[in-house]
């Protein structure tokens, strides 16, 4: 975790952060989004609040070479997520540049 440096082992004990694709632990998250203001509490970018407003900021990420937002973004091509429709295709494309 970026802010307690604690180790994060459980995934489903994270809070991942679409802005800037860090995460923090559970523990440390809680407290600072009563204090953000829908702001990230690690870069201070405004969190998206509609599905266009997500797949605009993954798109542009992903497009940027980084890895973690070609990953969520090939899950929510694989899953039809974010008004997208299911794309198998595409979704192995994404998978395939965050490993490179």
């Amino acid at each position: 975790c970026p802010i307690c440096l604690e180790p994060i082992f459980d995934v489903g004990g994270a809070t991942d952060f679409l802005c800037c694709g860090k995460k923090t632990c559970e523990g440390c998250c809680e407290p600072l989004m009563s204090t953000t203001s829908g702001t990230c509490p690690l870069c201070r970018q405004r969190f998206p609040e509609t599905d266009g407003e997500t797949l605009s900021i993954l798109s542009s990420k992903a497009a940027a070479g980084k890895a973690w937002a070609q990953c969520r973004l090939g899950i929510h091509y694989a899953a039809g997520s974010l008004g997208l429709a299911v794309d198998e295709q595409t979704a192995d494309s994404l998978f395939r540049s965050a490993m490179d």
